[in-house]
């Protein structure tokens, strides 16, 4: 079946395979490539619809988005925001949870926007069939919600926009080299309201863009910030935990939050309260990172599993030190038992800590620190290599990687590896020493020594400094 998107055809359904409408004669194929089936969704600035990629082998299924603005008066500003979608996916660049841009164009006078597909419902959906949400399935919201987030976040970008309706449900996502399948994973769309952060726009006013019922405070001003998201997000806990408009869980006469009256089943106080954290009206009192979010909800994870552990298990007898850090964040408790020397108990931590946030490049690079000190080196690589897939800025993970290949002599992944980190901190000169030594083993005399000029324009003036910058560089080499 094929689908016209000619919005005045009178019969927009034609037979597979047509290139051309049986009805009003238009082009089947968008861009001579894109095959739509049929309509799916229809919002304020577009029409949606399911399509096939006939360039492709396997034709996959995508997503065909329409401008096709409902208030003609307010089209220019409709065209900003479907336009702006585009560049934010592109920026934003390849995340599992965020949906791929395929392409943008224009074909006649409509714009056009393909994106993967997500195959799955959006929480809405889910609420409808399911009922209200309980503890757990918020908490693993969160854990799956917040990484991505603070993904966009590090990119500058706020959604402005996270809402139920915002927030599929992947039906499942099959790994590349036989990595399995993961099921059930939110995946954050439409971000034709997100907005680009700059010092300049933080303090400036602009326009109030969001959902009725969602919005921040500081986004009824045309301010959002980051924590905006964030408040957002705690809107839409509430929502799914009691099935009730948001507008009817805010008391205007209290100017309060009362969400705890229409709870469908208990929650535990912790979780409460970092909802609350989440909701809080004055901007200041809020969360203003997702990394605080993710440490509280981390410390009350295992605060629960280590009293549940305990407390099932007669005889057990921890060490003094474990006692100590019981309710502490995994990494922050890796950290403690690596400068006390316990190797093994910090990598457990560190384990621990990626088990509940996969995506935690922190976790990962610290895990990898320990690996190299006990000298697991190919171990050490790929938790390296995990920790810049993440967060590919991560210079200090670009300069381990290029040590650890230094090593192992492997010195074109060692020069690749140096450049990657000065690219992103460039006034480095241990690294700019080390990346001249990786470049001498690979044969080129000539860019060998413009490295190590490099190396010297950035050492410090001080005659000490630059003794502890050399000897600190040629100690790391030789261990």
């Amino acid at each position: 079946m094929s689908y016209c998107l000619n919005s005045e055809c009178q019969k927009p359904y034609n037979p597979s395979g047509h290139r051309f409408c049986q009805s009003c004669g238009a082009k089947l194929l968008l861009g001579d490539r894109y095959r739509t089936i049929k309509p799916i969704g229809q919002g304020g600035f577009g029409k949606t619809f399911l399509a096939v990629d006939e360039y492709k082998p396997s034709r996959p299924r995508c997503v065909i988005k329409q401008f096709f603005p409902q208030n003609s008066t307010n089209a220019e500003k409709a065209a900003e925001l479907f336009g702006r979608e585009a560049i934010r996916l592109d920026e934003l660049g390849q995340h599992p949870q965020i949906p791929e841009l395929m392409a943008h164009f224009q074909q006649g006078e409509q714009q056009y926007l393909i994106q993967e597909f997500i195959d799955g419902q959006n929480l809405e959906q889910e609420l409808v069939t399911n009922g209200a949400f309980t503890e757990n399935q918020i908490q693993e919201l969160l854990w799956d919600l917040l990484p991505v987030l603070e993904f966009v976040h590090e990119r500058q970008v706020i959604h402005r926009d996270i809402k139920p309706e915002n927030i599929i449900r992947r039906n499942s996502i099959t790994l590349p080299d036989g990595g399995g399948e993961i099921k059930g994973q939110l995946v954050l769309v439409d971000f034709g309201a997100s907005k680009v952060i700059t010092e300049s726009s933080l303090g400036q006013t602009g326009t109030m863009i969001g959902s009725a019922g969602y919005v921040a405070p500081e986004q009824l001003a045309g301010k959002a910030v980051p924590a905006s998201d964030l408040y957002n997000l705690g809107v839409t806990c509430i929502y799914l935990l009691t099935q009730v408009a948001p507008f009817e869980l805010f008391d205007v006469v209290e100017g309060k939050w009362v969400w705890r009256q229409y709870l469908q089943s208990p929650i535990s106080e912790e979780l409460g309260i970092i909802i609350d954290k989440l909701l809080a009206p004055n901007i200041n009192q809020r969360y203003q990172s997702v990394e605080e979010v993710l440490k509280e909800l981390e410390s009350v994870k295992y605060q629960k599993s280590f009293v549940s552990s305990n407390s099932q298990t007669i005889g057990n007898n921890p060490s003094l030190l474990t006692k100590m850090l019981g309710g502490i964040p995994q990494v922050i408790k890796g950290r403690i038992m690596q400068e006390f020397g316990k190797t093994e108990a910090a990598i457990a931590s560190y384990d621990r800590a990626i088990s509940i946030r996969p995506n935690n490049y922190d976790a990962w690079y610290k895990k990898a620190e320990v690996c190299y000190q006990l000298k697991r080196y190919e171990e050490a690589i790929f938790c390296y290599q995990k920790t810049v897939k993440l967060q590919p800025n991560h210079w200090q993970g670009w300069r381990s990687l290029g040590v650890l290949f230094y090593q192992l002599q492997r010195y074109e992944k060692a020069v690749e590896s140096y450049f990657k980190s000065l690219d992103i901190e460039g006034n480095q000169p241990m690294v700019w020493l080390w990346l001249s030594l990786a470049i001498k083993k690979s044969g080129d005399e000539q860019k060998a020594q413009m490295c190590l000029e490099k190396a010297r324009e950035y050492l410090p003036k001080s005659p000490v400094e630059r003794a502890e910058i050399l000897w600190e560089a040629w100690e790391k080499l030789v261990r």
